[in-house]
């Protein structure tokens, strides 16, 4: 009588191991991911930083998509 309960004593064992385990991958994936993604990259610079930010509409009919990829490549931003 004593080997079911031996077998189902192991399987809750390993069951608690695992969900322990999986408890703690997803902690360090949640602090890994909080460490890598900025804190907050539209906050308002402090000292003497400035924020430049040029905000168009997109429909500027003299800039065409491809002047616009150029421009990208050529500047970088």
């Amino acid at each position: 009588m004593k080997e079911p309960l031996n077998k189902w004593w192991e399987r809750l064992h390993y069951t608690l191991l695992f969900l322990a385990l999986t408890v703690f991958v997803h902690g360090f994936f949640g602090w890994f991911h909080s460490w890598l993604r900025p804190v907050d990259p539209y906050k308002v610079p402090e000292g003497r930083a400035a924020k430049v930010f040029h905000a168009g509409e997109g429909s500027n009919p003299e800039s065409s998509p491809g002047d616009r990829l150029r421009l990208f490549y050529w500047l970088g931003e």
